[in-house]
């Protein structure tokens, strides 16, 4: 994901995130859930929203991104 370059440059939950992702994928794991309190987006209720790989790897590497990302990743 990042080269051992990039990743000394970035701040610790970048990397920590990273270093969590690379043990994610040596076991087969392509995305994650996230529980969503209906306080957050005042809702009825929670919900719950899954969150790609692909995706994560986008904004962490700071290319083309939704709202929607962006709004789930500031969670």
């Amino acid at each position: 994901m990042l080269t051992l370059g990039n990743l000394l440059e970035e701040k610790w939950e970048v990397r920590r995130f990273h270093l969590w992702y690379m043990e994610a994928v040596k076991v087969g794991l392509e995305n994650f859930i996230i529980n969503i309190l209906a306080d957050y987006f005042h809702t009825p209720m929670d919900g719950e929203v899954i969150i790609d790989f692909h995706d994560m790897h986008r904004l962490l590497r700071r290319k083309d991104l939704d709202v929607a990302q962006v709004t789930l990743f500031a969670l």
